[in-house]
């Protein structure tokens, strides 16, 4: 589960950090292609891909706890609207896109397309995801021994201290 949603979760957070502002400026079309560029190139919109797909199987599985029974009908009412809703992915991507060229100019923007569609940039844009994953799985075990350290040094210093906790 931490290797599917790590790199949604990463980009969802950087896309909250830069929306202040963005949704209230306009912006040249030539600087929203720039956007899509370096959203495109970089690849950190597709993590969302699998958004609407996610949604649709927590719909299913709404309905078929309220009634098991319509299982066959809820799939196929519930695949019909998810393909009907897929056309709102293009205000998904357009608001990221947006949000992009207030934090970025149109140069800068160039660049992180260059970069990206450089050797390096397309091993970084392919090896995020995995990164990540492999980041938040090592930071859950630093975590966990880092608390088990500190509770045994806790208490270690409290029973020189004359209290047993």
């Amino acid at each position: 589960m931490i290797r599917t949603l790590a790199k949604p979760l990463a980009v969802l957070g950087v896309l909250v950090a830069l929306s202040s502002g963005a949704a209230a400026q306009e912006f040249a079309k030539d600087h929203i292609a720039s956007a899509r560029a370096a959203i495109e190139a970089s690849r950190v919109s597709e993590g969302f891909d699998n958004i609407l797909l996610m949604v649709a199987q927590q719909t299913k599985g709404l309905f078929q706890r309220s009634n098991p029974a319509l299982m066959p009908t809820i799939e196929e009412v519930t695949n019909k609207v998810a393909i009907d809703m897929a056309a709102r992915r293009v205000d998904l991507d357009k608001e990221i896109q947006r949000i992009w060229a207030s934090k970025f100019s149109k140069a800068e923007l160039d660049e992180i397309a260059k970069f990206y569609n450089s050797a390096v940039g397309k091993k970084l844009a392919n090896e995020t995801q995995a990164m990540v994953a492999a980041s938040a799985q090592f930071v859950v075990k630093w975590q966990q021994q880092l608390s088990q350290d500190m509770v045994a040094k806790v208490r270690e210093e409290m029973k020189a201290r004359g209290h047993a906790l």
